[in-house]
């Protein structure tokens, strides 16, 4: 394994961020222009590539070397369990207090994997939305969706890995540069996500270990509805339960029978 695709695991100091918040900025105004995305795509440019893949993840007065000293390689990952398993691995030496909820250490690792978790279009461009969070927590962010830090796509796998297992099957399947309704619901509430009992419900409920996908109808009708049964609505009906129950507090078998009969068609057979 050459230098260039094995790093030493550094993060980010606060100009660290800056400077990665501003390249996302250059690939997003750059979109619509092909020599600048061309130039992207040269593995010899040294404007992007450079930044992305050499220069940033260990360049003194933005990044700083974790201690103890863990290396990761530079890699494509099958889906988020994929991910999951070699970050987790890889930073196993260092303290889990400096691991979870770390902005600066997520960011670094975020563009260090940059070409892992963009999503590309048809040609193999980068397609970024408006956040930059998919990539770099920036811990001084007040914007809308800038403070949601179960958005960066990395750090998310982690965190469902290490707090759910194999209890999250189905959000671990999915590609890691992707973020589901089903699993945006499910993580969008601190008290949901913490929880093992709901998110084994979840999976009981709406995913099929058959086809290995959602059954119909579980997330139909976009982010306003809420179809009879489907994730959103479990998410009300937790909600209404908690005034009388420690819902986040019991398990999946101890939760099905407070359920309406609305989600009778997502019971899992005997």
């Amino acid at each position: 394994m050459s230098e260039q695709q094995t790093q030493r695991v550094h993060e980010f100091t606060d100009e660290g961020i800056r400077v990665a918040k501003s390249i996302l900025k250059m690939l997003r105004e750059g979109r619509h222009n092909p020599s600048f995305y061309s130039a992207y795509l040269d593995p010899q440019n040294t404007l992007l590539r450079d930044y992305l893949q050499n220069t940033l993840p260990a360049s003194p007065g933005l990044t700083a070397p974790i201690e103890p000293a863990v290396y990761v390689e530079r890699r494509a990952f099958k889906n988020r369990l994929d991910a999951a398993e070699y970050i987790e691995r890889r930073l196993s030496p260092i303290d889990a207090s400096r691991v979870i909820g770390n902005a600066h250490l997520w960011s670094w690792l975020g563009m260090f994997y940059f070409d892992a978790v963009a999503h590309k279009d048809a040609d193999g461009y980068p397609r970024l939305g408006s956040a930059d969070v998919p990539f770099v927590i920036d811990p001084n962010a007040r914007g809308r969706g800038e403070n949601r830090h179960f958005a960066h796509r990395l750090m998310l796998a982690y965190e469902i890995y290490t707090r759910h297992g194999n209890d999250a099957w189905l959000m671990l399947d999915e590609p890691i540069n992707s973020l589901t309704h089903f699993t945006d619901r499910l993580v969008g509430k601190p008290e949901v996500f913490r929880s093992k009992g709901v998110i084994r419900l979840a999976h009981m409920l709406y995913a099929d270990p058959q086809t290995r996908k959602l059954k119909p109808g579980v997330a139909a009708g976009g982010n306003n509805q809420r179809p009879a049964g489907g994730v959103v609505r479990l998410i009300d009906v937790l909600d209404q339960l908690y005034m009388t129950y420690d819902v986040y507090g019991m398990t999946a078998e101890q939760i099905l029978p407070l359920l309406p009969p609305e989600f009778v068609p997502f019971l899992p057979a005997a």
